[in-house]
């Protein structure tokens, strides 16, 4: 409609329209002065572009109507949320307004538990050490009673305190009193025979068991190392303790001896101060547990050549004489024999005698000093 009656205002044939490309647009008294444009003669619009943009829009707005296209008039529905499994809360039950208005039903707090006080058994740590850890700034604490903290306590405390019990006895615990370390049945038999080879004296005793773990489970009592040399006093020792003395003895010190006292009487006994005994190292209240405790050492105090008695010596480095020399070649000699010597003057608790023993080591390790 609009355009044809542009075109009657205009007065154009439509053949002459199409033919020569005649632009359609708007009367200025319709839409704001926008004019025809005609090719064949040069007649344009002053604003076409406004025109067109103005006709786009109204086709564009109008263009539902004209078609018959329509929104719908609801959208899709969301899909029904599915019911919980849980089953519904039961409604409460009704009660009186006196029922439930009584004070007795209401529930009332309880006091707070007092913390336990320190037991007054227990020593207190040292005021000084106590100052400096809570700080100058602060008061010290007033104590409370003891009763009243122990009446004051919680329940569980005891509950807790008898599992902890419960569960330290079902521990299994370490045997407080093992018994003696079992010998080798061949190894004991080899030695035996061996010392008795070497002409040593010995008896064969009961096995030892004392307190604390200390014993020899096959002991023997030497009496003599060689036929021509005692051991003074007798000592009770294991076999291996006794066997490794008496090579020493026949092997190295009797020729060093007669070698370094051409003018004294031939070595004819050893004086030991210490065989088996339960105790610690060095007779300390607490520690470890002396080898001796085990028959695996054996003190050396001195030598006897005929009716005199040697003991044996610190042997300083720049002591030239020959029992200097002597009691170094002996206190070489040993760590031949015995994985460990503590030789006189090692420590302040070896001065006047030799430790020796034989206990094992890993990968062949002697300790020697």
């Amino acid at each position: 409609m609009f355009c044809e009656t542009i075109f009657m205002r205009k007065r154009i044939p439509w053949s002459r329209r199409l033919s020569k490309g005649v632009l359609i647009g708007f009367d200025d008294e319709l839409f704001g002065g926008s004019r025809l444009f005609d090719p064949g003669t040069g007649e344009q619009g002053d604003e076409m572009t406004k025109t067109i943009s103005k006709l786009m829009a109204l086709l564009f707005l109008a263009w539902p109507s004209l078609t018959g296209l329509q929104l719908p008039a609801s959208g899709p529905l969301p899909d029904k949320r599915p019911e919980s499994a849980a089953p519904a809360a039961e409604p409460p039950s009704e009660a009186p307004a006196d029922e439930a208005a009584r004070p007795e039903d209401v529930p009332t707090p309880q006091d707070k538990p007092t913390p336990p006080a320190a037991d007054p058994e227990k020593p207190e740590a040292d005021d000084g050490n106590a100052q400096d850890a809570q700080g100058p700034d602060l008061p010290p604490k007033a104590a409370e009673p003891a009763a009243d903290a122990k009446d004051a306590s919680p329940p569980a405390a005891d509950g807790a305190t008898d599992t902890q019990k419960e569960e330290e006895t079902a521990k299994p615990q370490p045997p407080s009193d093992p018994p003696p370390q079992p010998e080798d049945t061949k190894a004991l038999a080899a030695c035996l025979v061996d010392l008795k080879a070497i002409g040593a004296t010995f008896e064969e005793k009961p096995a030892i068991d004392d307190e604390t773990g200390c014993g020899i489970a096959a002991p023997i009592t030497v009496t003599k190392l060689l036929p021509d040399v005692t051991l003074e006093p007798e000592a009770t020792i294991r076999c291996e303790t006794a066997l490794q003395l008496a090579r020493m003895t026949r092997d190295m010190l009797k020729p060093a001896a007669e070698t370094a006292f051409q003018d004294k009487p031939k070595l004819t006994g050893i004086l030991q101060a210490s065989g088996y005994v339960c105790r610690n190292r060095n007779n300390a209240e607490t520690g470890k547990v002396s080898e001796h405790a085990y028959g695996n050492a054996i003190d050396i105090a001195g030598l006897r050549f005929g009716d005199r008695e040697e003991p044996v010596m610190i042997a300083k480095q720049d002591d030239g004489t020959a029992e200097a020399a002597f009691q170094r070649a002996f206190n070489a000699i040993a760590c031949l024999y015995f994985t460990t010597v503590l030789s006189p003057g090692s420590d302040p608790t070896h001065q006047d005698h030799m430790h020796l023993d034989v206990v094992e080591r890993k990968s062949g390790f002697r300790y020697c000093r």
